[in-house]
């Protein structure tokens, strides 16, 4: 099965909707995910599974997320002492929750001494038992950080490779990291394609911004990646709700980045070029701002002029974007010059790629 679209790990089920199937087939489906990858296994172990009722949290979400046509992953965090036994519980799981494919979480605990046989033996007896199963590797996003880490051990068996792409103490690097991050994987043998995984999480006091996670899914879009994810259900949820609505309204189809129209608009409003911007509206657009209506491309081409003045060096960020048809709402912000932000709510009319009206609500933070 290929993965396209947008996906995302659950670690602990019953922290995860309370374990609901039903509310987290439901959620998944408004999100438009293609696909869940859900914790099975923690080294030779089951995982998401009571120890004391014996209770598989998982077998339940999976048949509700697969009569959604959602596809279930499985993963595994694996530590390479026993390996055997960890690729004999993989398997297991695999096959007895019927999953559409399995990802093989390996770490800092491989970078030790004699890790390297541990990983081809693991590799070896789950790819030759799960058969034409697809398998991905989650593992570090730079290999060049990690150089005692056997990747290759591990990809040679592997149909994806799955970086964890986390800009931690970071700003406004999405973009740059998750392409260092696919230009060192791509010296690395053998290659595999790739799907990042982005951070909607918090973690020590680090927050991944609203406009930072936007470029990491534009940036994947523009490198035509085939899909997205993001780490992880539940812990976005309970703390960056805004972000789990954020991944929701943006529609990852890399078959139309080329036609995105709202990400051409602002890409002609960081040109700083008001006649770029011009481009996009229609001889007799109508923009509505509070209090005012500007009519034609005269008019607006001042306003376009005044607002990129007003911002002069600034990045204009896409925040979200919901399409219907040809109603396009999407939501905005820019830096001030004093560091304060601008918010924008904008709706669009776009018929035939040009805008025929334009609705702006803004506000000052």
């Amino acid at each position: 099965m290929k993965l396209k679209g947008k996906g995302y790990f659950i670690w602990m089920l019953k922290h995860c909707e309370k374990g609901n199937p039903d509310r987290i087939a439901a959620l998944a489906r408004e999100a438009h995910l293609t696909h869940v990858m859900i914790k099975v296994a923690d080294g030779a172990f089951p995982y998401n599974v009571d120890l004391e009722s014996g209770f598989d949290y998982v077998r339940p979400v999976i048949k509700k997320l697969q009569s959604q046509n959602i596809a279930v992953w499985g993963w595994q965090y694996i530590y390479g002492n026993y390996p055997t036994q960890e690729a004999e519980i993989a398997v297991k799981r695999a096959v007895e929750l019927g999953l559409d494919g399995f990802v093989v979480n390996a770490e800092k605990e491989f970078k030790q001494p004699k890790k390297t046989a541990a990983a081809s033996h693991y590799m070896g007896i789950v790819r030759n038992s799960l058969g034409s199963l697809p398998i991905a590797l989650s593992s570090f996003r730079f290999p060049s950080y990690h150089a005692s880490f056997p990747f290759s051990s591990f990809l040679e068996y592997c149909d994806y490779n799955m970086p964890q792409v986390y800009w931690m103490k970071s700003k406004n690097t999405a973009g740059a990291q998750l392409q260092r991050s696919i230009n060192e994987y791509n010296q690395i043998k053998p290659f595999r394609p790739i799907i990042p995984t982005g951070p909607t999480f918090k973690e020590h006091g680090w927050v991944p911004q609203e406009n930072e996670v936007i470029e990491f899914i534009q940036t994947a879009q523009k490198l035509n990646l085939p899909a997205v994810n993001f780490w992880y259900w539940e812990g976005c949820r309970r703390d960056l709700p805004g972000h789990w609505d954020l991944v929701q309204n943006f529609r990852y189809d890399t078959a139309d980045t080329g036609n995105n129209f709202v990400s051409q608009y602002f890409s002609a409003l960081n040109s700083n070029n008001p006649d770029k911007v011009l481009k996009f509206y229609h001889n007799n657009a109508v923009v509505i701002r509070t209090g005012r209506s500007l009519v034609g491309k005269g008019a607006i081409k001042d306003w376009i002029a005044t607002t990129i003045a007003d911002h002069k060096g600034q990045k204009f960020d896409l925040l979200q974007e919901n399409v219907d048809r040809h109603i396009h709402n999407f939501r905005w912000q820019v830096q001030n010059q004093n560091g304060s932000l601008t918010e924008g709510s904008d709706t669009m009319g776009v018929i035939e790629n040009t805008i025929r009206y334009h609705y702006s609500v803004i506000k000052h933070a």
